[in-house]
């Protein structure tokens, strides 16, 4: 059970976490959701499950949230990690149930958007409906570049293409290197490429020798963008055999 929380400690520092909001959702949606009582979930815990009936979606506030579905043999396929500032559960618009699992995998904070309340402001402004259509098309095609690659790519580009990514989204960079601040597990990276784990480990290795990458054991991942980039490229410019 998710514990409600309703303190000022929860609402936003100078609205800065809303921004992406204000920026999707333009209006005073962004004031709107400045009081409204946060969810605090635990590293571990699930936010909602696929098949539950759904009303709502989330912003993320603070932490790391995946979405991910189970394979009927129980492998689990990570769709996507959600950072702070993030929507997620979208996937209600079409047919009001959740189509995947959202799980924590950091303490995070969330605040529960109500569909009507979202309509209601998409109704008021027509520039907020085209925006979100927007996002949700790029979302849409972020999903099929992704099941074109885990179709027809080697895992070695399938990896690298998620580095590079995570690199982008979850990164920091410093001096030439690009440090991905949460702590993405070796599981993790394999369920988003659909990969064993021991596959993964041994060419994270071959990465990491190769100086394109820098990780400790149980540490964080830190990516040289440009030559990791420049090492892609040659992967996909090879003739296949």
């Amino acid at each position: 059970m998710l514990r409600v929380v309703g303190n000022a400690d929860s609402r936003y520092g100078e609205h800065e976490r809303c921004s992406v909001v204000s920026g999707l959702l333009r209006g005073k949606l962004c004031d709107r959701l400045v009081p409204r009582p946060a969810r605090h979930i635990a590293a571990g815990q699930y936010l909602y499950f696929a098949g539950e009936a759904a009303r709502s979606v989330f912003f993320l506030r603070s932490g790391l949230v995946k979405t991910s579905r189970t394979s009927p043999a129980g492998d689990d396929m990570i769709l996507q990690l959600h950072r702070a500032g993030d929507i997620l559960g979208e996937s209600c618009f079409c047919t009001g149930e959740r189509h995947e699992d959202a799980l924590a995998l950091e303490p995070s904070e969330v605040t529960e958007i109500l569909i009507e309340d979202l309509l209601a402001q998409l109704q008021r402004n027509p520039a907020a409906t085209r925006d979100l259509v927007v996002a949700l098309c790029e979302r849409l095609g972020d999903l099929s570049s992704r099941l074109q690659s885990l179709s027809f790519e080697p895992t070695i580009v399938r990896l690298v293409r998620t580095l590079l990514i995570l690199a982008d989204t979850l990164g920091e960079t410093a001096a030439e290197d690009t440090h991905i601040v949460h702590y993405v597990r070796q599981e993790q990276l394999a369920q988003m490429i659909a990969a064993r784990r021991e596959v993964v480990s041994g060419l994270l290795n071959r990465l990491r020798a190769s100086g394109l990458i820098d990780y400790s054991r149980k540490g964080h991942i830190s990516v040289r963008r440009d030559p990791l980039k420049a090492y892609l490229d040659s992967l996909i410019s090879r003739p296949a055999l």
